[in-house]
């Protein structure tokens, strides 16, 4: 008997540490990089079906942790990025650009990729990453989630239970927090690709789909957090000025007090543009005591205020007044406005 409690005291003093609640202070806080979306030192999935635009958010979203800016009009901490484009190498140097080029600015350097064959499922490239992010990020984004388990089955419980063990080891060792851009199943549409452990494991997760042709993203689960309202957006197309070529940017759709972005009394969703432009053609015809006015002026008016490059604002405009017609919201004969509804 007494040969155990020697035993046991042993092991007693060989163990974990204990805390009291008093002592729970001393550990780790919630900390937001993106105020109520993404925490620090978590993992995140972004998921959703091919084709949402899921890429360019992740792109975004990166480059405003970076820069420090709003995201979505969620406050952002500046911190350092490291982005693994695993799926599309080639058009993500368009992509950045194009942001650049909307931005009238660099990215700059809190903004950091990785160009190589990486299989998450490896001991020695979950090593390879540790050592290339160790004090250098805040944020590490792997895009796509499938692109980087070449060699798992991310249906078996065994090599995701090897592929998460390699995750935490990552935000463990660098202390930032880890973004996985990942697909939703092929049948069921609203939950994440794979094993269940996955969804399990995240701390966050961000849905984002289509609905009634626009794009969203939601916070759907978080285990320190709330979900979040629906946020929209869209792709613009971006024409860059060295490469004579296309890429897309992505714009955040405003949601108004009057219906998140629907015209309440019509059911009619609209973009920032369009709102935009509607409530300018409302001011002119107001201005003009409700009487037709030239179509001309409210082109000119509203392509001073639209969000784009100079040379496209005019073009946006136009876009969004025949969006406006389409939507029986702006009647217009004979280049004049004649009512706004």
């Amino acid at each position: 008997m007494h040969e155990i409690r020697h035993q046991s005291s042993e092991i007693a003093q060989a163990g974990y540490r204990l805390f009291t609640t008093e002592q729970l202070s001393q550990w780790p806080t919630v900390e937001w990089i993106v105020d109520g979306v993404i925490q620090r030192e978590t993992s995140v999935v972004m998921f959703g079906q091919s084709r949402t635009g899921k890429s360019f958010l992740a792109l975004d979203l990166a480059s405003k942790i970076a820069s420090g800016e709003n995201w979505f009009g969620h406050q952002v901490t500046q911190s350092r990025v490291i982005y693994i484009p695993s799926e599309g190498i080639r058009g993500v140097s368009n992509r950045a650009k194009a942001i650049e080029q909307m931005q009238g600015k660099p990215i700059g350097e809190n903004l950091m990729f990785i160009h190589a064959l990486i299989d998450i499922g490896k001991a020695d490239d979950i090593q390879k990453i540790i050592d290339t992010g160790y004090k250098k990020t805040d944020v590490l984004i792997v895009d796509t989630f499938n692109a980087v388990t070449p060699g798992s089955d991310e249906n078996s419980s065994k090599d995701m239970g090897n592929i998460l063990y390699g995750l935490r080891q990552i935000i463990a060792e660098c202390h930032c927090t880890l973004i996985l851009v990942h697909h939703t199943g092929w049948e069921d549409k609203d939950r994440m690709r794979g094993h269940s452990s996955l969804s399990a494991a995240a701390d966050t997760r961000i849905h984002v789909k289509q609905v009634g042709g626009y794009r969203q993203w939601a916070v759907t689960g978080q285990r320190d957090g709330e979900v979040t309202a629906p946020k929209r957006f869209q792709l613009d197309p971006i024409e860059l000025d060295e490469e004579k070529t296309i890429s897309c940017v992505v714009v955040p759709i405003q949601d108004t007090p009057a219906g998140n972005g629907i015209n309440s009394e019509l059911g009619l969703q609209i973009g920032e543009n369009q709102r935009l432009t509607r409530e300018l053609a409302k001011k002119l015809f107001d201005d003009h005591d409700k009487k037709p006015f030239e179509l001309n002026l409210l082109l000119n008016t509203a392509s001073m205020s639209i969000n784009a490059q100079p040379k496209h604002k005019r073009t946006r405009a136009k876009e969004a007044v025949d969006d406006l017609i389409k939507k029986g919201l702006l009647s217009i004969e004979n280049d004049s406005v004649t009512n706004v509804t």
